[in-house]
């Protein structure tokens, strides 16, 4: 009786120290691989950080000429040469413009500079004109006792910025290989959208819904960020510059490009250059041209900045001025010139986390109050993991 009840008492140990023994080499299977997918996952980032501006312009672009693309492909209707046709719009306007936009920055600062570097500008002249403006005389009273050649300093200021304007219009080889790499980029946006989104889907620890709610989130910040900020800047600047140009300031195409960029800028705008130049031109007796500037920049900011603006967005992005600002001039100090796409599209979908989180969370409530408390701290532990 012994024999046969012994074994059967000591027959569970060695089965439960495998299965433990097999539980901690899964443990360490898992471990491993989870450590393995995260540094191929950082040596992917490091592979595309160097392309992020191509990555990031041609996502933006995408959103931005998508409806231009589906009117193609109306058109067109192989996918590859819908595709490509699309791209090859993109690309002709975006270099049409840098290239008009380049030519008439160099060639106003050019002649700016040799205006101020020519003998016949008179010795003084630059001098003499900014003494003539109230605030800035006694400034130039100080710079002289000081020691410090107002003229002379302001001369070498716009040579140096003129040979740098010079220098931006030939180029580089860096901007290049991002441009044809971002429309490389695009082209496939274009041709493979549906299997990207779906990708991007099944990558998100995500339900359909939220996923889809991240995504459109994203997708919004950047419709509103650059489609809607775009074309009212766009507005702005050309009528501003039409203004400029009947009022009799300097350069007026080099200063509406100037306040085309600063309309990107969130708040401050445009009104950093048409202020101050009403205020120029008040000083110099110019009225008409200041009461055309001002009344310009009544009707920009109330029909263009607020009711066209909030049209084209329309409820995409409406968060407060100061996150906006702070997320869009964070992003160009963190990432460049991509920042302007992707400080706000961080900020978007950060809010549509917390939403989602909030969303959870009421939902656990919900579960709590009408299926007993145990399934609503399950849900409630596993929506705060």
């Amino acid at each position: 009786m012994m024999r046969n009840v012994e074994p059967t008492a000591l027959e569970p140990r060695p089965m439960m120290a495998q299965a433990g023994q097999a539980s901690t080499v899964e443990r360490v299977r898992l471990f491993s691989l989870i450590a393995l997918t995260t540094v191929l996952i950082g040596l992917t980032f490091s592979l595309a950080l160097p392309f992020l501006p191509a990555i990031t312009w041609a996502v933006a672009l995408a959103i931005l000429a998508w409806p231009l693309h589906r009117w193609i492909t109306l058109l067109v209707t192989r996918r590859g040469l819908a595709a490509a046709f699309s791209t090859m719009v993109v690309a002709t306007v975006i270099l049409s413009t840098g290239l008009f936009a380049t030519y008439q920055i160099g060639s106003e600062t050019a002649v700016a500079a040799r205006r101020m570097q020519d003998g016949s500008a008179g010795e003084g002249q630059i001098r003499g004109k900014i003494a003539s403006i109230p605030v800035l005389g006694k400034v130039v009273g100080w710079a002289e006792r000081v020691g410090l050649d107002v003229e002379d300093t302001a001369r070498k200021f716009v040579a140096s910025n003129a040979e740098n304007a010079s220098n931006l219009a030939r180029g580089s080889a860096v901007a290049a290989i991002q441009f044809m790499l971002a429309m490389f980029i695009l082209y496939y946006l274009f041709r493979d959208r549906d299997t990207f989104l779906d990708g991007l889907r099944d990558l998100l620890p995500l339900s359909e819904g939220e996923s889809n709610l991240l995504i459109e989130r994203a997708s919004d910040s950047v419709h509103a960020t650059l489609y809607a900020t775009v074309i009212t800047g766009l507005i702005d600047s050309t009528a501003f510059g039409l203004t400029f140009w009947a009022s009799g300031l300097p350069a007026p195409m080099l200063w509406s490009i100037i306040m085309f960029l600063l309309s990107l800028l969130p708040v401050l705008g445009a009104g950093l250059i048409w202020v101050p130049a009403t205020a120029y031109l008040i000083m110099n007796g110019n009225w008409p041209g200041a009461t055309a500037l001002i009344l310009v920049g009544v009707v920009t900011a109330t029909f263009v900045d607020n009711i066209l603006y909030a049209r084209l967005a329309g409820a995409r992005m409406r968060m407060h001025n100061v996150p906006v600002l702070l997320a869009f001039l964070g992003g160009l100090a963190v990432f460049g010139v991509s920042g302007m796409i992707l400080g706000p599209a961080i900020l978007a979908v950060t809010e549509a986390t917390l939403e989602i989180w909030k969303r959870r969370m009421a939902d656990a409530k919900e579960r709590q109050a009408n299926g007993g408390p145990r399934e609503g701290r399950g849900v409630r532990v596993a929506s705060e993991s």
